[in-house]
């Protein structure tokens, strides 16, 4: 019921009046503030309310220099909550809107961690990360790119466990 509660007070704020950047902002800050210290894992409800407040906050102040932050923060919950359409809508809006920010090169990098993350598709990932050294060979990110590359095509934990205990057990019988 309290989740309900935050997300109606939320969209009642937004929709009673239009407040400054500046306090939109500070609602913004401490919204994150609850949202973060409570748990490492964010919750859907409180997602969602975080998102309808950085949609709004974009909309109403698109050329703002605070607007590529909010999207890539935007990014990063919805991989978290594995909301996987809107973290890819986010980061590609970002590197669109924002082609000359600092943050568009890295919203182009975590594009292969929402496939990864997000999506769970793997091949996706590998195609974001590939494309990202392609188009920033310079970037001090493309050495970090081909290692997300290569570690997509290793294997899980209990299937590299499985293959050494394989592997483990030839030894053990060629050796008798």
């Amino acid at each position: 019921m309290k989740k309900y509660l935050l997300f109606t007070l939320v969209v009642l704020v937004f929709a009673s009046c239009k407040p400054t950047k500046e306090n939109r902002l500070k609602e913004i800050g401490e919204l994150e503030k609850l949202t973060l210290k409570e748990a490492k894992e964010i919750s859907p409800q409180r997602a969602d309310s975080l998102l309808v407040m950085y949609d709004s906050y974009v909309t109403d102040f698109p050329e703002d220099s605070n607007s590529t932050l909010i999207l890539f923060k935007a990014a990063d919950i919805c991989i978290n909550v594995k909301y996987c359409d809107r973290a890819i809508a986010y980061l590609e809006r970002l590197v669109s809107d924002f082609p000359d920010s600092k943050m568009s090169e890295v919203a182009s990098f975590k594009m292969g961690e929402a496939y990864e993350k997000a999506c769970n598709n793997k091949e996706k990932a590998k195609e974001a990360y590939k494309t990202f050294v392609q188009e920033h060979p310079n970037s001090r990110l493309a050495n970090d790119a081909e290692v997300m590359y290569q570690m997509l095509d290793m294997p899980d934990d209990m299937e590299l466990i499985r293959q050494f205990e394989a592997q483990n057990a030839e030894t053990i019988t060629t050796e008798k």
